[in-house]
């Protein structure tokens, strides 16, 4: 009921006081005189709404949600009330509350372009990429002006695998508005994530320049620095982020990755676990706490993890990052039951993000060796560029590249390059060549074209690797490539890594892998992928005989000293004792292997798939007998 000292006009009169004064940067004021009208009349929806707003842009969102509910129990059908409570559930961490309140704001009034932009971020934290993709278009459509939501576009088409359409999204973000430092650090994220690092760090820069305390940028700096094998220069860049924001979780999170890389597990822990002190949603940093090798992880950090695990609202992501660590978690307490539980959940949910598709993927393998044989039939074997110092160590991804690379990187006149993009990159400058996709393309190529891009590849190195008698590009898929590689670079030398193909898949199975790697998180894809990729090396072997060394895990593992030798001598390189001590070489290690190359041998991965051997019978049945290459 209303005062009666109070005419409707009054009460009008004092919400307009409150408008002006908060338009103008007086909150007091405008809080004062909201609360007013809220005790004659405590049902107006008009001061409810403005002072939840007020209540979400002073980081108050949980008075936020309250006053807004209020003012939607009174009038569920306000557009503009569903959409300011629903930043106010984002910033809580009730992503899915928030969807739901702005997708019904879109619903009521689809012709506001800043609450579809702001439905769009909602559904990114939800790892919606694809729907977010949707509500960015439809607030272009009303306002193809928006630049940062053409900014936020580039970001999801990021995501969702569109990395060619989200460089356009940025380049559009950036020519609407060349100040917003959003759009050149989302621009990086997709050079980064095609691994173009000199492209990726001047986006960076141009952010950081623009806005000198944006610490996202900063801290995308250290990554690009980490990737370009400077973990030094990386913490160092870090430590600018948390001399402005002491806080910072993500820069602990990233220190702790590098502290890992560079073999200090001690301060991995550490920065891990200051992470999560920060920010205890922050999954992955729970994850790569309970995966670092040799250490245990606590009944605390357990059941920080559980926590967060019974949480409804826990984006899948998120869930998927524990559901590895506690994999993790249970096989370090040989609890081998529970812990496959949880790694199939984790590989369920990355699934879902990309499918195999085992027909697509033969096409391409074969057509990729057709393609070779038509070109060593027109070219030859030695048209390419004829440096010898390129040296390829690949093969299925965890079948021991790492261990091999960091063997020869250990030889005094041998250069790791580590996992770069050179390879992906040369193929992709076929396309430019011959105006034809890859591999059909490769038939296309003229002597002179080939040689152009050896040429090409050998200039991605940097000179100090290239004063070396040999330079080694540790990427384990460049097998898909081999063929184009061989031709290009005719003296050129391939370490092809093989294992145990049950051990190598479950290996894969065990990590959670990007998109781009769709077979590697179901059972029965994997074998089938394991089974196109042996049969590829094969083709290859016949191809390029005496250019490829077969090199097996196990036996490494049994004898390094002895697969050294083969090595080296296939190399014509003489020994030297220091590669048996390649776990004290002082370099940046960019994989999942991180903590294994650190020990001098990892023997108890050799069978560590027994222990799981009655659930892998999706996988057991999609291997071939001769699997092995």
């Amino acid at each position: 009921m209303q005062n009666a000292r109070y005419m409707p006009k009054d009460l009008m009169e004092l919400l307009e006081r409150g408008y002006r004064a908060q338009h103008e940067g007086d909150q007091a004021t405008a809080e004062r005189l909201f609360r007013e009208v809220l005790t004659v009349d405590a049902d107006n929806k008009h001061a409810l709404n403005l002072l939840g707003m007020l209540c979400v842009n002073a980081a108050r969102p949980r008075e936020a949600i309250d006053f807004i509910g209020r003012a939607l129990a009174v009038d569920s059908g306000d557009p503009q009330a569903h959409a300011n409570i629903g930043l106010a559930y984002k910033d809580v961490g009730q992503a899915a509350s928030a969807a739901r309140h702005l997708s019904e704001s879109v619903r009521l009034d689809p012709g506001n372009p800043v609450v579809c932009n702001n439905l769009g971020n909602v559904l990114r934290l939800l790892d919606r990429p694809g729907k977010a993709i949707r509500a960015y278009e439809s607030a272009i459509r009303i306002n193809p002006q928006f630049a940062e939501c053409w900014s936020n576009l580039a970001a999801a088409l990021n995501e969702s695998g569109q990395l060619e359409a989200g460089l356009k999204a940025a380049a559009k973000a950036i020519e609407l508005d060349p100040g917003l430092a959003q759009a050149y650090n989302n621009r990086g994220d997709i050079y980064l994530e095609q691994a173009r690092y000199g492209d990726a760090m001047q986006s960076y820069q141009k952010a950081v320049e623009l806005d000198p305390a944006y610490t996202a940028a900063i801290i995308n700096m250290a990554r690009v620095q980490r990737d370009l094998d400077d973990p030094e220069a990386g913490m160092k860049t870090l430590e600018t982020v948390l001399e402005l924001e002491p806080g910072n979780p993500e820069a602990h999170h990233v220190m702790g990755v590098l502290h890992e890389q560079m073999g200090d597990r001690e301060k991995a822990a550490d920065s891990f676990k200051r992470a999560i002190e920060l920010a205890p949603d922050m999954t992955v940093s729970h994850y790569n706490l309970a995966q670092i090798r040799g250490r245990k992880s606590s009944d605390d950090e357990l059941n920080a993890m559980q926590k967060l695990w019974r949480k409804e609202e826990l984006g899948s992501t998120s869930r998927m990052h524990l559901a590895y660590g506690f994999y993790r978690i249970y096989e370090q307490r040989q609890m081998y039951d529970e812990a496959f539980g949880y790694l199939a959940e984790g590989n369920r949910i990355k699934a879902r993000t990309s499918t195999y598709n085992d027909e697509e993927v033969g096409r391409y393998l074969d057509d990729s060796v057709a393609a070779v044989r038509q070109a060593l039939t027109a070219v030859g074997a030695d048209a390419g560029n004829p440096d010898e110092r390129p040296v390829f160590v690949l093969g299925m991804p965890r079948s021991g590249t790492t261990l091999t690379e960091q063997i020869l990187a250990s030889h005094s006149e041998i250069a790791g390059a580590g996992e770069v993009s050179y390879a992906f990159d040369t193929v992709h400058r076929i396309r430019e060549i011959t105006g034809r996709a890859y591999p059909a393309s490769i038939a296309l190529l003229s002597a002179g074209q080939l040689r152009d891009l050896g040429s090409y590849y050998l200039s991605c190195h940097s000179e100090r690797n290239l004063a070396a008698r040999y330079v080694v590009d540790k990427s384990p898929l460049n097998f898909q490539y081999l063929g184009l590689l061989a031709l290009a670079l005719p003296n050129a030398k391939f370490i092809h890594c093989r294992r145990d193909p049950v051990a190598n898949c479950f290996a894969v199975h065990r990590i959670p892998f990007d998109k781009r790697q769709a077979y590697a998180h179901d059972l029965a894809a994997l074998g089938k992928y394991y089974r196109r990729y042996a049969r590829l090396m094969r083709a290859w072997h016949r191809l390029f005989p005496g250019r490829i060394l077969d090199v097996q895990y196990e036996e490494t593992v049994a004898d390094v000293e002895r697969q050294a030798h083969r090595m080296l001598d296939f190399l014509d390189l003489p020994f030297e004792p220091a590669v048996l001590d390649f776990y004290k070489t002082r370099r940046v290690v960019k994989t999942p292997s991180a903590s294994q190359v650190r020990e001098p041998i990892y023997k108890d991965a050799v069978a560590a798939w027994k222990k799981y051997e009655k659930h892998l019978g999706p996988l057991i049945d999609n291997l071939e007998v001769d699997a092995g290459v």
